[in-house]
């Protein structure tokens, strides 16, 4: 029996000795992806494309428009201006490293603005811009609806019912032209107006860029805070799958604009339908983790605010 276990101890020592450490296999991720611009044929337009032919790419390409799914895209700047565009994407072997490069525009092309949407919102091109108000006369200027089921309203604003929460003299100026770009224009009087729930409240409260200094309950139990809106605010406009967003970038100090009736940072503003004198716009925010969702009924500041139909020019409902 001693001899046998000698021979195995042995054996195993020689085993031991012929066994190198493993060596550390390489993941086959790419790590060199990198963004390629090319100036277009057409004055502003930029094809940005990645280095690898390998890679899902998804993009934001700095003026307010994403890409996903695409290794190179078309991206187009009307103003000028620096611009940040962003790449993060995806190869066999997981997610690539994330690139960025700056994109300095230094002249201007509003033609490049040719969908009719840009002058429903912000009125001529090259003008001084387009006003818009809440329409207070109008039922239903402020609704709470079924996130799930847009069809579905919950609950409606009824005319003036918002009367004492600082919010049926404001005004929303969208402007596009050479000596603004696109910017966008806020006049609270001093004082905005959120829905009834601290977390929205305090997220503009607490944001640098409105330079806030108070908040309250109003009668009608919506939050009121007392902050000043910032001065080289500016607006975007997308189109995905038929539907159009318009966002407020963010500004150096915190966060851009809103629209009205403060619901957090995270909402997403639908421009459901439009004339040349309304606009409706759904509200998408998640508050406390819980999908909402509240529609807006816009009026400019020239047009009288009752509850005459409105004759959409386009809408989606």
């Amino acid at each position: 029996m001693k001899k046998i276990i000698s021979i195995l101890t042995i054996a195993l020592a020689a085993v031991g000795c012929t066994i190198d450490e493993r060596p550390e296999l390489p993941d086959g991720r790419v790590s060199d992806l990198k963004i390629v611009v090319t100036p277009g044929e057409v004055q502003n337009t930029y094809l940005l494309r990645t280095n690898r032919t390998d890679v899902i790419g998804f993009w934001d390409l700095g003026n307010g428009n994403t890409a996903s799914g695409v290794n190179s895209v078309t991206a187009e700047y009307p103003f000028p201006g620096d611009y940040t565009i962003s790449l993060k994407a995806y190869g066999d072997n997981g997610r690539t490293n994330d690139v960025s490069v700056k994109l300095s525009v230094t002249t201007e092309n509003l033609f490049l603005l040719n969908d009719p949407m840009y002058t429903y919102i912000a009125g001529e091109i090259g003008g001084a811009g387009k006003t818009w108000m809440l329409d207070a006369e109008r039922q239903d200027h402020i609704g709470l609806f079924n996130p799930e089921n847009i069809s579905d309203r919950w609950w409606g604003v009824s005319p003036n019912g918002k009367a004492g929460c600082e919010v049926y003299d404001d005004e929303a100026t969208f402007i596009l032209n050479s000596e603004h770009g696109q910017a966008y224009n806020y006049v609270n009087n001093g004082k905005s107006s959120t829905l009834n729930n601290m977390t929205p409240a305090m997220e503009l409260y607490n944001d640098g860029a409105w330079s806030a200094t108070a908040y309250n309950l109003a009668p009608t139990n919506d939050y009121i805070v007392t902050c000043t809106p910032p001065s080289n605010m500016g607006w975007s406009l997308s189109q995905t799958g038929g539907r159009y967003y318009i966002s407020f970038p963010p500004t150096n100090a915190g966060h851009g604009g809103y629209l009205f009736y403060f619901c957090g940072w995270n909402t997403q503003y639908e421009v459901r339908a439009i004339s040349e004198t309304h606009m409706k716009v759904l509200m998408w925010s998640t508050i406390d983790g819980k999908l909402s969702l509240r529609q807006l009924l816009l009026r400019t500041k020239e047009t009288e605010s009752n509850n005459d139909p409105i004759e959409w020019i386009w809408s989606k409902d």
